[in-house]
């Protein structure tokens, strides 16, 4: 009997211990469940069948491999709960950014087009422009020969180091040969001639684009009667559709006018405006009495309008 007691207590220990285990086992697997997500019953049915229906495993090395899948997980660090919707919002964002950067990508192309397109729009009329200018300027009936009285000239793109030319980037140099010297660039002429060759640049432009109006401020200073004279003579062509303001202190360009604008001073610190027609001055520089007696009497009109604008 003693034995049988001995028997029974051996029985109600063993079956307590099963129990454990079976509970632990249940938990394990909820756990890896939950935590997981892995089912240890499909899990080990299939490990069954991959190891030819549980053959027996090397305990020592499957231990090895779990110490080292779980210092593995140790170093992953805390689990983020958060990772998988920011895992979403971060893809949102790139697709929108990609979306943006294709957005880009189409107007920078477009731009790029239209830049070219400009480009060679801005080449083609450059070049047109400048080939008119040039024959305005160093044409056998233009600008150069007629301010001259003879000689040539002639503007050309510089190339650069290459010895390629950029419509849009090379730079423009300007050679002049006056009569009865050697052809030179424009900054070994004198001042007279630089002067002159200037006037006929800028008629030869005026030529090609001509406007309304054109205010010439002193050109003339530089040169002497001769050339005052040729210069005047070249303004007549353009009368028909162009009016000359020109500013002046030659006297054969004010003949040349067809009206004067002068500013006389009969008083110190009051100035005067004087318009008269160029019949009305004598050959000697006089202006006439009638002329005179105008701009006597427009003064008081003049003195009366100022008085009454600052009242």
């Amino acid at each position: 009997r003693r034995q049988t007691d001995i028997l029974d207590r051996d029985h109600n220990a063993l079956e307590l211990s099963r129990r454990e285990a079976e509970v632990n086992r249940e938990n394990l697997e909820d756990r890896m469940l939950d935590e997981l997500e892995i089912d240890l019953g499909a899990t080990y049915n299939q490990w069954l069948e991959a190891t030819d229906m549980g053959a027996v495993e090397d305990r020592e090395a499957m231990s090895a491999q779990v110490t080292e899948l779980r210092e593995q997980i140790r170093t992953l660090g805390n689990v983020n709960l958060d990772a998988i919707e920011e895992e979403k919002l971060l893809e949102d964002r790139n697709e929108e950014l990609i979306a943006q950067v294709a957005d880009i990508d189409e107007a920078a192309a477009s731009l790029g087009a239209l830049i070219q397109e400009l480009e060679d729009a801005s080449r083609t009329r450059f070049e047109e422009t400048f080939a008119l200018i040039r024959e305005h300027f160093a044409g056998p009936a233009g600008m150069f020969r007629q301010l001259f009285g003879g000689g040539s000239a002639d503007i050309y793109l510089v190339p650069d180091e290459e010895g390629n030319i950029d419509m849009l980037e090379s730079g423009i140099e300007i050679k002049a040969k006056p009569p009865g010297k050697k052809p030179r660039v424009i900054s070994q002429l004198s001042g007279g001639e630089k002067a002159m060759t200037a006037v006929a640049l800028v008629l030869s432009i005026f030529r090609s684009r001509p406007s309304p109006f054109c205010i010439l401020d002193e050109v003339d200073a530089p040169l002497d009667d001769a050339n005052v004279g040729r210069f005047c003579a070249s303004l007549e062509q353009f009368l028909d559709r162009s009016h000359f303001i020109v500013i002046t202190h030659k006297k054969p360009t004010m003949l040349a006018c067809d009206r004067l604008y002068g500013v006389t001073q009969p008083q110190r610190g009051v100035s005067r405006q004087v318009t008269v027609r160029i019949d009305e001055v004598g050959e000697d520089g006089q202006i006439s009495r009638a002329a005179t007696q105008r701009a006597a009497n427009a003064a008081p009109d003049a003195a009366a309008k100022e008085v009454a604008a600052t009242a």
